[in-house]
C-alpha cells in the first residue's frame, strides 16, 4: 500500500486514497472507503486530487487491488490536465495487486487529476484503491 511506509524517489509525490474522490455507491457498508463494489454501469471510480504539477513529464502509478470478479472489466487510467490527458486502458485478468502508470507533460504549471473508470457495466467484484505516486521525470526547458 501506498503511504508514509512506502518510499517514492526525490522529486515525487505520494498521493494516499484519502486526498482523491471515489465513488460513493453504498458507502455506508464498505469496510473501508476506498474497497468498493463495481457491480452497476461504467464510471470514474476514482478521480482527483487537482494538485499543481510543474511544467514538465511526470509519471503517476496507481496502485489498487481487484478481486477475481473484477479483474475481468476493461478499465482506464487517464493522467493530466482535466481536458487533455494521457490515457492507459487495461484489464486486470487475474485477482491480486496492481500498479498501472502513464505519463504526461504539463506545458505549464496546471492541476493534476488522475482517474480510474471502470468502461463497462459489471454484476459485481471488489476493486480497492491504494493510492498514487507521482514523479517527475523530467523538467520542461525554460521553465521557472
Amino acid at each position: 500500500m501506498i503511504g508514509p511506509d512506502k518510499t517514492c524517489v526525490p522529486q515525487s509525490r505520494i498521493w494516499t486514497p484519502e486526498m482523491f474522490r471515489l465513488d460513493m455507491r453504498e458507502a455506508e457498508r464498505r469496510e473501508r472507503i476506498q474497497r468498493m463494489d463495481v457491480a452497476g454501469r461504467a464510471r470514474a471510480l476514482v478521480w482527483g486530487p487537482y494538485e499543481k504539477m510543474a511544467p514538465g513529464v511526470w509519471r503517476a502509478t496507481a496502485t489498487f487491488l481487484v478481486d477475481r470478479w473484477a479483474c475481468r472489466h476493461s478499465y482506464r487510467l487517464e493522467w493530466g490536465e482535466s481536458a487533455t490527458y494521457a490515457v492507459y486502458e487495461f484489464v486486470p485478468g487475474r485477482e491480486g495487486l496492481f500498479e498501472v502508470s502513464a505519463e504526461y507533460e504539463w506545458p505549464a504549471e496546471a492541476a493534476a487529476e488522475l482517474r480510474i473508470i471502470l468502461t463497462e457495466s459489471s454484476l459485481g467484484g471488489l476493486f480497492e484503491f491504494h493510492g498514487a505516486c507521482v514523479q517527475q521525470l523530467a523538467a520542461r526547458m525554460g521553465a521557472t
